[in-house]
């Protein structure tokens, strides 16, 4: 059969690792892909780059409210009209959508659609294409993948949104996201039946120690027994920033000696904002802001401890699964998924969102003491070959597949 994949994407991260193992694990080696998405997604060429297994890539330039909003943004009389006709205007566009949606997905030899949203309700085009596919492929009811907390519909547009969810959960064979937590979140949106919702954890492909050439401590001119901890996150304020940065801090003043490390997908607005905050808790050459690495895989290999500080809307946390496939344990947030990943004493620990003196004892505690890392990262690489490979969610996504 061949598979076709939608997903409406601006931000390099966790979507593009999802799909990449989707494809390089499928069971079925005689099935093939299409890759249907923005022509400006910045993710495109990693995916490229690290599929192993052949996959069509077609792109589209739709124009979405999302990137009216980024044209307006800079721009307050503009922007004031974007907002003020929204509840009208953004869904002219998603009706005006659909005739190049139904060219893209109805003339490809597309067996199933899966689409992959960031979130729910997320992409427009990820909504439209489900409803388009239901309409008119005369194929079986697609299903919606979404990697985010699904939001309730603000009051201005709820008439809107539920039209749009009943339309799409007309069409849609089932909803799956990636945790309980983000499952339990879909009740924000009413329409859409809690029968049609279900979950199944992400999984990674192993890959060894991660290799290469890289030497992160030699990168920033730092000994090769300097404790370093690292956060892997695009640089938005509900990744935890501030409140990783007042954990270090703390961290500093016991163990003066140590670094952090920050990576990520960002704007130059929001980089900035985070180097203020260095700036203005006066942590000087002790955190190193190093933008979207495509090396991350190999810094996070090298590294002391992964410092998850996620403060809403984090459905999963697959950072903390790369971190386990490398033995290098976890310290994070019980915010939304991470729990159900991150258990205490089973491969890291988790802290409530707002307790910055009770993470950074414990992130001291794991940077001194090195027989109690070592006992972590073998204990989180169990809990990955338990849970989390990505043969093991390959597999699931499969038998769905086999369901329609």
């Amino acid at each position: 059969m061949t598979i076709c994949l939608f997903t409406e994407n601006y931000q390099r991260g966790g979507v593009d690792t999802f799909i990449i193992n989707f494809i390089n694990n499928w069971p079925n080696p005689s099935d093939t892909f299409i890759l249907v998405c923005n022509e400006d997604h910045p993710g495109l060429q990693d995916i490229r780059e690290r599929l192993h297994r052949p996959c069509r890539i077609v792109t589209h330039r739709i124009l979405t409210y999302k990137k009216i909003n980024s044209y307006t943004a800079d721009i307050p009389f503009l922007d004031f009209f974007r907002k003020a006709l929204s509840p009208i205007f953004r869904y002219l566009l998603f009706v005006r959508s659909f005739p190049k949606l139904r060219m893209l997905l109805c003339d490809e030899p597309a067996d199933y659609l899966m689409v992959i949203n960031g979130g729910y309700p997320g992409g427009d085009t990820c909504r439209a294409a489900g409803i388009v596919w239901g309409l008119y492929s005369q194929k079986p009811p697609s299903i919606h993948n979404f990697h985010n907390l699904a939001t309730p519909a603000r009051h201005l547009i709820r008439f809107q949104e539920n039209w749009v969810d009943r339309l799409l959960a007309r069409y849609t064979k089932m909803f799956i996201t990636v945790s309980q937590a983000a499952a339990d979140s879909m009740s924000n949106r009413p329409a859409i039946p809690s029968s049609k919702v279900t979950h199944i954890y992400n999984g990674l492909e192993y890959s060894g120690s991660a290799g290469g050439e890289n030497n992160i401590r030699r990168e920033l001119g730092l000994a090769d027994h300097t404790p370093l901890c690292l956060m892997l996150g695009i640089y938005e304020p509900r990744k935890g920033h501030f409140f990783l940065l007042q954990v270090f801090r703390r961290v500093l003043m016991q163990i003066p000696e140590a670094h952090f490390v920050i990576c990520g997908h960002g704007s130059d607005q929001e980089i900035a904002a985070v180097e203020k905050m260095v700036a203005e808790l006066e942590l000087g050459d002790s955190v190193h802001l190093l933008g979207f690495r495509s090396d991350a895989n190999q810094i996070l290999s090298r590294v002391d401890l992964l410092l998850v500080g996620s403060q809403e809307f984090e459905s999963f946390g697959l950072t903390c699964v790369e971190a386990m496939m490398h033995r290098v344990p976890v310290v994070a947030t019980r915010v939304g998924g991470l729990p159900e990943v991150v258990v205490d004493g089973e491969g890291g620990f988790a802290f409530e969102k707002n307790d910055v003196e009770g993470y950074a004892r414990q992130v001291a505690t794991l940077l001194v003491d090195k027989n109690m890392r070592a006992e972590q990262g073998n204990k989180g690489f169990e809990r990955y070959q338990e849970l989390f490979t990505a043969d093991r969610m390959a597999k699931e996504y499969f038998r769905c597949f086999g369901d329609c």
